[in-house]
């Protein structure tokens, strides 16, 4: 994989450079993940009921759940239609690049945090296996959404540097 690389142009645009086919796919990821219907421990992770008290957990499935539902999808499918804009990027060969305006970083953010989670959730994901050394990991479909785990937290990484 190449050097990915967030940068601030000139006009205030952020500018996500370096993407090769394992960027993209990284990245691609994302929405896929969150479009579709989630099973139970992703729903329970995401969404975890605030209180032992049934009026009030009542209540936020049915007021404050579905906003931060409809939250989330606008954030992932405003990261899928960024990535739709993939360019040529005139500084690395064989790469693309996404421009986009800087107000889309919170929606990047969200959406890549949630598909961690959701991938933690989904696969019941430990410390013990975030902490296992990349090369160790095997070529199950659990290990390998270990490793977008991985790929995804430095993508947060750029976006949070990117922010200060």
């Amino acid at each position: 994989m190449t050097t990915l690389e967030l940068k601030r142009l000139p006009d205030g645009r952020l500018c996500l450079g370096g993407i090769d086919d394992g960027w993209q796919w990284a990245l691609a990821r994302v929405p896929e993940l969150l479009a579709g219907d989630q099973p139970p421990a992703v729903r329970e992770r995401l969404l975890p009921e605030p209180s032992n008290n049934t009026a009030i957990n009542r209540d936020w499935r049915e007021l404050i759940a579905p906003e931060l539902q409809a939250l989330w999808k606008a954030n992932y499918e405003l990261m899928a239609a960024d990535l739709a804009r993939l360019e040529k990027d005139p500084e690395q060969p064989d790469c693309t690049r996404i421009i986009f305006p800087e107000n889309h970083a919170a929606a990047w953010i969200s959406a890549i945090n949630q598909a961690r989670l959701t991938l933690g959730a989904r696969w019941n994901v430990t410390e013990a296996d975030m902490n296992r050394p990349l090369r160790k990991l095997g070529r199950d479909p659990r290990e390998h959404d270990i490793l977008l785990i991985h790929l995804l937290a430095s993508v947060l990484q750029l976006f949070i540097e990117a922010s200060l």
